[in-house]
């Protein structure tokens, strides 16, 4: 009877302690949801805009707090968090440079949207170009017209083509699809010289001292125009695109490899078996360059790429769909429209509850140490190098995404106490600029910091 006594004493003080537990967890939870409801629903900076947010604890995705956060919201380059996981899911390290075929003497190469030949930020990682130095014989660049992708996505601004962040898309991309320019350092006599890539670009700039621009170029042409401001030291290094045809490729790699027979040709890729695959590292130092510097072009040629190496064509709308309907479909994030790779097309449509759970996707299946090398971290570097500063210690990484009227953040949060939390933010409709909202986002994340 007294073990019946002493059993019933013991249950009776655990569930005190327990109901105590619960008692303080929820008062807990009871005032963060207050505070967020007064920093976020009510925020006056906000209350112009359409704002989104949701908050999740890593242990157990567990949903901590969320306002409109299944609504959508043009994403900007956020999406290419969900670029970063398709990428991670159907190429991991790996991924195809091109598709060949050696007959008769000769070698027959096709194109799976391999971006880093001949890339003047990525010559040591180029493992093509030996590649192509080592063939014998003429090589045949083949770009059946069927399986080129199209040079811009859909819902893009066409005439942002000559500024540097907009690159047309290829199955066959040479120097990054990219004009690039810097200044030498200055030499004994304090003179410095200007070099770049591709070299017949970059030697026939035209200088006309009426233009205001410090470079243009007219679209469809690669003839560029440079202003008196041009050589100022603060405009590189300088990157702007391209407009590329097969005949232009096929002449720049030409060129680049002087001791090579180069031809076009359009013959479709041969039937599975009757052609080889030459596959190459895939550094994360190209997912690096993706999420700390939003690298548009990389976005874009990575899920043809995804294309290439799943179905055997550079089609983007193929590998999009795939995503949406098996990918996504197994994490259950509901619909979507994933229109594009970089986030620069308006037709994309994503809720900040999925950006939120792609970052939870992430932290589980890449690993948190290799995503915070990945990721803007705040104060540190990449497109967060000035934003979330304002505590002793880096707690906020990030991916960042804009355009004119869109201001988004979605990533991983330390608090003080050592917590995980995957977050998104998601603004748009914005009039005034970015700089209100960064600071209140840093405000909110900052006491998330502090008191979670």
């Amino acid at each position: 009877m007294r073990e019946n006594y002493l059993l019933s004493f013991f249950a009776i003080r655990w569930l005190s302690v327990l109901c105590c537990t619960c008692a303080l967890s929820a008062v807990s939870y009871g005032q963060s949801a207050t505070t967020f409801r007064q920093l976020i629903d009510l925020n006056p900076v906000f209350a112009n805009a359409h704002t989104g947010f949701t908050l999740y604890d890593v242990a157990g995705d567990t949903l901590l707090y969320e306002y409109n956060a299944e609504r959508y919201f043009v994403p900007a380059s956020n999406l290419k968090l969900l670029t970063f996981y398709v990428s991670h899911r159907i190429l991991g390290n790996r991924m195809p440079a091109v598709y060949y075929r050696r007959t008769e003497g000769r070698t027959d190469v096709w194109g799976t949207g391999y971006p880093l030949l001949l890339h003047p930020e990525f010559g040591d990682y180029d493992e093509l170009h030996p590649w192509l130095t080592a063939q014998r014989g003429p090589l045949i660049l083949h770009f059946p017209a069927a399986y080129e992708p199209p040079r811009y996505g859909a819902g893009w601004s066409w005439d942002d083509f000559s500024y540097g962040y907009v690159y047309e898309r290829s199955s066959f991309p040479v120097y990054g699809n990219r004009l690039y320019l810097n200044l030498t350092p200055l030499d004994a006599f304090g003179e410095r010289e200007l070099y770049g890539s591709p070299p017949e670009v970059a030697t026939t700039l035209v200088q006309d001292s009426r233009q205001d621009r410090s470079i243009t170029r007219r679209e469809g042409s690669n003839q560029f125009t440079v202003g008196t401001s041009f050589y100022h030291p603060d405009n590189f290094p300088l990157q702007r695109a391209l407009s590329l045809t097969p005949a232009y490729t096929t002449d720049l790699v030409g060129q680049a490899f002087p001791q090579q027979i180069v031809r076009m040709g359009d013959r479709p890729l041969p039937p599975r078996g009757e052609y080889e695959r030459l596959d190459v590292s895939l550094p994360d130092t190209v997912y690096r360059k993706l999420l700390l510097d939003s690298d548009n072009y990389l976005a874009e040629q990575l899920l043809i790429q995804c294309a290439a190496a799943r179905y055997g064509v550079s089609d983007e709308e193929r590998i999009l769909d795939f995503a949406t309907d098996t990918l996504f479909a197994e994490l259950d994030l509901g619909r979507m429209r994933y229109a594009d790779g970089s986030g620069l097309s308006r037709y994309s449509l994503v809720q900040p509850r999925q950006l939120a759970r792609i970052i939870l996707a992430l932290h589980r299946e890449v690993g948190r140490e290799r995503l915070l090398t990945l990721l803007p971290a705040g104060g540190l570097n990449g497109t967060l190098k000035r934003r979330f500063d304002n505590r002793p210690e880096t707690y906020v990484w990030a991916k960042t995404g804009s355009l004119s009227g869109v201001v988004c953040v979605s990533g991983l949060v330390r608090t003080r106490t050592g917590r995980w939390l995957a977050f998104s933010f998601m603004h748009n409709n914005v009039v005034s600029g970015s700089t209100a909202y960064y600071r209140e986002m840093e405000r909110i994340l900052g006491w998330t910091y502090d008191h979670l």
